[in-house]
């Protein structure tokens, strides 16, 4: 009985989840299905963002992260601060060009912006290779999830293959739209219900906030210190691992595509500028909760269950608001990755097997991608992960290789498609060789190999900029930004041209 209420409880999350989207299901159009025909305002993409960035993996992995180290795992809120900041200053360009363009996709804008369809075919790979490890660490999260709270009734796979089931339903039927309206519900879910939860944890166990820190300075007080107990990374891993996913936190396809889903720059912005706000007090909640638990033998002994734990201790109900709180986190989470990679896989890599698809095709086309990346995902879910969130953490040193393709793309005319191949290959490959050889200066001065393959990207765009003139086109992109900045205050739109001619490379 006691294992059947939190049961009862996520399974009926994802009944009411349903019936709460349940008009955006049966999308007719590739459009609609891709963007929701920016039709978003700024509450909603808040909340997408929110949903959609705060992993439920947070629970496992950083939870791990915080029970066993403390401090160190504050670099979310440093890095997420990063990341809202530069998703504001793109949204501007991204939003005029994917407007007039009708654009749907990153790798699509870039594509379009370097004349290069090669470098949209590898930012789209990019996309997909990189993504792929977020997405089984947070299906390993559910599968996790559903067998705390059955007692073990439903083994860890089968939880991943219900959870998984529910997303594909949804995304699959709805695309876009279902995934933001989704978003919205489990974003509030997460925020209030989680922060609720953990300032519960605080006063049940440890008096509150003052009594749970003092306790921690007095017995753990290396958990208030960079890096913690047990571990001896050199000082600038820290600032490492800020700048690693701050600039590359943006780049992934499954947050910038939100992009397109916005109904004006300013509603994109406000969301830009609440998100963080919101999230930090969140994750700070999450973080003091975590430092409290680490006097407790048990959640050192399996630190990415420990909250979990705690809240099986706390009864039935707290076991299952936590249990809705992680599901609704992480399959925020999921939806936007799967929208995302079969929204590229359908607009950007199949026209490499079939020209001229159509919109009815590309919706099928999608809908298939998200059958195959759901049964991908379990299969590799169902290996042995280790401490997750260093699986994540080296994810990024492959999706920050965007950030110097997106951001000279949007900001600097004279960056071009030859630096920014040879940049995104060149320091791809410098950051992966460092990431699987490890040699040792990668520890003993602590930045990460993604950093490192950044700078090398950037040396060589800057160099192949400086080589040639701004071309013609990027000059006209230039004057499109210029003409919605002055026709702003006359809300005058600018033109949409439907097709979109990328010239053949040389």
């Amino acid at each position: 009985m006691t294992a059947a209420i939190p049961t009862i409880m996520i399974l009926s999350f994802f009944l009411l989840m349903i019936f709460i989207i349940r008009n955006n299901l049966g999308v007719r159009t590739f459009n609609d299905y891709a963007t929701a025909n920016q039709s978003f305002g700024f509450i909603a993409i808040t909340f997408s963002v929110l949903s959609t960035w705060y992993t439920g993996a947070m629970y496992t992995a950083w939870a791990g992260m915080t029970i066993s180290y403390g401090f160190i795992a504050l670099y979310v809120v440093a890095y997420a601060s990063i990341t809202l900041v530069i998703m504001y200053f793109i949204i501007p360009q991204t939003y005029v060009w994917s407007t007039k363009y009708r654009i749907s996709t990153q790798p699509e804008l870039f594509g379009f912006r370097y004349q290069s369809k090669t470098l949209r075919i590898l930012m789209s790979t990019w996309g997909i290779l990189f993504t792929i490890p977020w997405l089984i660490v947070e299906l390993v999260t559910q599968g996790i999830v559903f067998f705390y709270a059955t007692g073990g009734l439903i083994s860890q796979f089968w939880g991943m293959v219900i959870g998984i089931t529910v997303v594909v339903i949804y995304v699959s039927l709805g695309g876009m739209r279902s995934v933001v309206t989704a978003n919205m519900f489990q974003g509030v879910i997460m925020i209030i219900g989680g922060s609720s939860l953990m300032v519960f944890f605080m006063y049940k166990y440890f008096s509150g906030y003052s009594a749970g820190m003092s306790k921690v300075l007095s017995e753990y007080p290396l958990l208030l210190t960079y890096p913690g107990p047990g571990w001896e990374p050199s000082i600038p891993y820290w600032t490492s691992i800020v700048i690693l996913s701050g600039l590359g936190g943006f780049m992934w396809p499954w947050a910038y595509n939100k992009l397109f889903a916005g109904d004006s720059v300013r509603s994109l912005k406000m969301a830009a500028l609440t998100a963080p706000i919101i999230g930090g007090i969140y994750y700070a909640l999450f973080v003091i909760s975590g430092l409290f638990l680490h006097s407790f033998t048990d959640a050192k002994a399996d630190p990415q269950g420990a909250f979990l734990w705690i809240a099986s201790e706390s009864g039935p109900f707290a076991l299952g608001l936590l249990g809705i709180v992680i599901m609704a986190t992480s399959v925020g989470t999921v939806s936007g990755i799967i929208q995302a990679i079969s929204t590229v896989v359908s607009r950007d890599l199949a026209p490499l097997v079939k020209k001229n698809i159509t919109d009815k095709q590309g919706l099928t086309i999608a809908r298939i991608a998200v059958l195959v990346i759901a049964a991908v995902s379990i299969f590799f879910g169902t290996g042995d992960l280790g401490l997750m969130v260093f699986l994540a953490l080296a994810s990024y040193d492959g999706i920050i290789l965007l950030f110097p393709v997106v951001i000279l793309g949007l900001y600097w005319k004279r960056a071009n498609k030859v630096g920014a191949i040879t940049g995104l290959l060149v320091g791809t490959g410098l950051s992966m060789v460092l990431r699987l050889s490890n040699p040792g200066f990668i520890d003993d001065l602590g930045w990460q190999p993604g950093v490192y393959g950044m700078v090398v990207s950037f040396a060589i765009m800057i160099i192949a900029g400086y080589s040639k003139k701004p071309t013609a086109f990027a000059e006209s992109l230039w004057n499109d930004i210029d003409l919605a900045y002055k026709k702003a205050d006359k809300e005058v739109k600018l033109p949409v041209i439907h097709a979109i001619q990328v010239r053949d490379e040389k």
